[in-house]
């Protein structure tokens, strides 16, 4: 037996699907001029009214039909184009009707009377005629898939009849739901028999007066998306500060973690949080995605509570020797953009372990031991130049290690102590205190200054130092210690302290791609600390998660779907520094993340801000106001947002946006929903969780 989907089951008797998009709908008028794109629709006050008005880009249906019997026969033509309202057009006599209504009008005020008492029927009929100019979006027809029938959307008309053939109608609600959420269903869901999952984002609003959509029964009608169309695809949610960005995005976000646990497809979620808004339960609604569980929730922050399950300390330990390669990382974008000689030689010194493999000897090589110590004594001075920074030495930290001649150590000991330093076998010393390292590398800074500046005239009569003058890594380092090179580089190590902490005992990145695998939401609150800081820890881990992915992709692994979602991106996606650097991470991110199954969300209210090669690889739209016409006009090359430019800039409602979804076909204008634990307990319960309660928040 034939079945129906959709809007099409609700017209299983009649000859075409198409007859149930004229359902209960209320004819405005009819078309007196077609071309491709564009549409002028004749109409009058009377019949405006009884369609409950008609909006701004408001969607019209026009059909082939028999006046009043819309749903009785077939249509002339098996179609219906949709068109969306533009403007006020001009009639063709328009001049003839404006000297009418004059006329009415002066009559009218000279009698003290209504024009329509003074009006024949034929006259007061011409002065309430009126047109609309409409855009094109695309035409509706039917379609079949496995002998189901289904409408089916193409995004421009095939013909265009210069006669009158069309009459015009405003959508019921049943329908302008079909029109805000389509397609429901793909053909191929259709063949396949598949439900998608979609997520009621909001309710259709074509304008911010709302009185005649509520009195015509229009200003609740849901406009579902689709939530695939969010995955490993890049989305936009623009608009101003308190324009609702953050309540759509944790709309998404709770979305995807719903479909996540119901579909048993791990999708991590990565949310970077510049205002803490994320990580903690809003004030006001006592919501907030924390409380999605803490068993799928984890939150990294600074001044992590050792005691709350669900965070962890966004720092690293410096001193660590199983972080020194993410603490030199951190270091060096710290002073990445300073470009001053010694700079780029504290960035190059070595102060990994060496192969061995690399020298003809292997380990017993001399060029190897040679390299070993060099690399050593630069660790050494770089811990030292942490010290000096402030970055303060673990209680319990096992030391640094290096060859020191006995001369030295023998006098370092005796200018500051034992506790400086402790001699170990084979000509070793361990320096495990920061006055330790500072003391001896200040020791030994002054001894080189002074062998440095020594004449044939005033000859150095210090301690040898000639080993530790020749040891590059370690000469590197000591510029940016000692000043010799300069100062930015320790002035920068002082300002980003927030970094360490002495008590992490593991690294940042591959906690987070645990998490992310395990299909966690991953909140970093970056409300703490400097915007430097935030920007470096941003970028280091997006550079780290694509490092990841590339990895699979080239090991011909499976990839690891995940989502990142950036708010006040305008921070993060500097297109002037974009351009400078083609390794940018986001730029990387935007170019490669759709092989990798990574998703980008990003929110932010300056459109220019953000790089072309991001916004040029955007799939969905979320445009809520935006009060600058130098980001409408950014915005306007994008499908046809410039349609939408005044009200964009006009319209302040908090969560009235204007949606462009990957699947979607046209733009649709949406009051976003809030925010609420329905939609929390919703994830809740796909998950397994039991319901949450509402509670005050002190």
């Amino acid at each position: 037996m034939t079945t129906y989907s959709g809007i099409a089951a609700q017209a299983i008797a009649e000859a075409s699907p198409l007859l149930a998009l004229l359902k209960d709908a209320k004819r405005l008028g009819g078309i007196y001029h077609l071309d491709y794109e564009r549409a002028t629709v004749i109409t009058d006050d009377l019949l405006k009214r009884e369609c409950g008005g008609v909006p701004r880009h408001g969607f019209l249906l026009a059909a082939a039909t028999a006046p009043n019997q819309e749903t009785q026969q077939p249509l002339d033509e098996d179609e219906i184009i949709l068109l969306r309202v533009r403007g006020v057009a001009h009639l063709p006599n328009q001049s003839e009707v404006v000297a009418t209504r004059m006329a009415a009008m002066r009559d009218a005020d000279l009698r003290d009377r209504r024009p329509s008492e003074i009006l024949d029927t034929l006259t007061e009929g011409q002065i309430q005629m009126s047109a609309f100019e409409c855009d094109v979006l695309g035409t509706f027809y039917p379609d079949s898939v496995k002998n189901q029938q289904y409408v089916q959307f193409g995004a421009d008309i095939d013909n265009v009849y210069a006669g009158a053939r069309y009459f015009v109608y405003t959508p019921s609600a049943k329908v302008l739901e079909f029109l805000a959420s389509y397609p429901q269903r793909t053909p191929d869901e259709i063949r396949d028999n598949v439900k998608p999952a979609l997520i009621e984002l909001g309710r259709v609003r074509f304008a911010a007066t709302r009185r005649r959509a509520v009195s015509a029964g229009l200003s609740e009608v849901p406009v579902q998306v689709r939530v695939t169309d969010f995955i490993a695809r890049k989305t936009a949610v623009l608009g101003m500060t308190r324009a609702g960005k953050s309540n759509t995005n944790k709309t998404i976000c709770t979305a995807i973690f719903e479909h996540s646990v119901a579909t048993k497809r791990p999708i991590g979620q990565l949310i970077f949080d510049p205002q803490g808004e994320y990580a903690s339960v809003n004030q006001q609604d006592q919501t907030g995605l924390r409380l999605l569980g803490e068993e799928w929730v984890r939150i990294y922050r600074l001044g992590a509570s050792a005691d709350n399950k669900q965070e962890r300390s966004l720092t690293i330990n410096f001193y660590g020797q199983a972080e020194l390669s993410a603490a030199r990382g951190l270091i060096d974008e710290c002073v990445g953009d300073l470009e001053a000689g010694y700079v780029q030689a504290f960035r190059a010194a070595e102060i990994d372990d060496p192969d061995a493999d690399n020298y003809p000897g292997g380990r017993n090589d001399d060029g190897y031991r040679a390299a070993r110590t060099g690399m050593f004594r630069g660790r050494f001075a770089l811990y030292a130049l942490l010290a000096k920074a402030g970055f303060k030495v673990p209680n319990n930290w096992p030391g640094i290690t290096f060859i020191m001649a006995s001369t030295l150590s023998d006098a370092i000991i005796l200018d500051f102590g034992p506790s400086t330093l402790q001699k170990e076998d084979k000509g070793m010393v361990r320096i495990r205190t920061m006055d330790g390292l500072k003391n001896t590398m200040d020791w030994l800074c002054r001894n080189i200054q002074a062998a440095e500046k020594a004449t044939t005239n005033k000859p150095y009569q210090g301690p040898d130092v000639a080993t530790w003058r020749n040891c590059a890594p370690f000469m590197a380092i000591r510029a940016a210690y000692d000043g010799s090179g300069g100062s930015a580089v320790l002035n920068r190590l002082r300002a980003s302290t927030d970094f360490h902490d002495p008590k992490a005992s593991t690294s940042l990145l591959p906690e987070v791609i645990k998490d992310l695998t395990a299909g966690m939401v991953v909140i970093v609150d970056l409300s703490y600390g400097s915007e430097r800081v935030a920007t470096m820890l941003s970028e280091r881990l997006v550079r780290g998660l694509l490092d990841m992915a590339n990895q699979r992709f080239r090991s011909n692994q499976d990839p690891l779907p995940m989502q990142i979602v950036v708010e006040e991106a305008h921070r993060l996606f500097d297109r002037e520094k974009a351009n400078k650097n083609e390794t940018d991470p986001w730029v990387r991110l935007a170019k490669e993340s759709a092989k990798y199954e990574i998703g980008l969300i990003y929110a932010t209210q300056e459109v220019s801000s953000v790089d072309r090669r991001i916004l040029s690889n955007t799939h969905n739209w979320i445009i809520a106001h935006l009060n600058s016409d130098h980001e409408t006009r950014e915005l306007a090359h994008y499908y046809d947002f410039a349609v939408f430019s005044d009200e964009i800039r006009r319209s302040e409602e908090r969560g009235f946006a204007r949606m462009k979804t990957f699947s979607g076909k046209y733009i649709v204008p949406v009051q976003i929903a809030k925010f609420d634990h329905d939609m929390i307990n919703r994830a809740r319960k796909a998950a397994g969780l039991p319901p949450n309660e509402v509670e005050t928040v002190a």
